[in-house]
């Protein structure tokens, strides 16, 4: 069985139960500016994106200088759900106990610096990870820039490491950066639609997540 010396997570649906609260806040943000309004399959596909990458997708036609408007309404939306968000049952002491047993931590995620600093400040997380990478600090998924970057300051080679996330952005990621990729299903993209990206493996729940890693780390 392969092993590896690294694992980086995703953040968003696949460590914080927060699909909901992000669909919500997509929602919220396009009707408080007339945008049309997506469906939460829609706005559940997007997730794992820059906020920019996000809307253009959501709303081709939205002019540049309305960009600036919704990602503040969209800010604003998720803030207010701030208290309600939890990491999934389990996440937490799983990470610890991970990082107590020597494995490398990192995270790729499409949350701003500031937005996965607040998280982990609030988590008491942040020393668990030895570093952690955001789409306004590289070209965001699918391209393969935040692993990338995440190797080259682990001093690691792509076969030592895996990704793990619940979106075909992060599968793809991986892919393009020859990572190994494990993909959950518990997040915003579907079992089915996980599949067509051929990740490394596919589970359907945190513990089968979970049980994974620690057989391969």
């Amino acid at each position: 069985m392969k092993t590896y010396r690294a694992v980086i997570f995703d953040w968003d649906g696949t460590l914080m139960d927060s699909t909901r609260h992000i669909v919500a806040s997509l929602q919220g943000a396009c009707a408080d500016l007339g945008l049309p309004l997506p469906s939460a399959e829609e706005a559940s596909w997007v997730i794992g994106l820059s906020i920019e990458s996000a809307l253009y997708r959501l709303v081709p036609t939205l002019a540049p200088e309305q960009m600036g408007a919704f990602a503040d309404r969209y800010r604003e939306h998720f803030l207010s759900q701030d208290r309600e968000q939890r990491l999934f049952p389990g996440q937490e002491a799983f990470l610890r106990g991970l990082s107590l047993r020597g494995v490398i931590l990192g995270v790729a995620t499409g949350k701003s610096r500031r937005g996965l600093d607040r998280a982990l400040d609030a988590l008491t997380l942040r020393e668990v990870f030895h570093a952690t990478r955001c789409a306004d600090e590289a070209a965001g998924k699918p391209d393969p820039a935040m692993l990338e970057q995440l190797l080259l300051e682990f001093g690691l080679e792509p076969f030592e490491a895996v990704m793990v996330g619940d979106t075909t952005h992060d599968v793809l990621m991986a892919r393009h950066a020859g990572v190994d990729s494990l993909a959950v299903s518990y997040g915003a993209h579907s079992r089915q639609e996980l599949g067509t990206a051929e990740p490394t493996a596919l589970v359907s729940s945190v513990g089968d997540m979970q049980a994974w890693l620690l057989a391969r780390t």
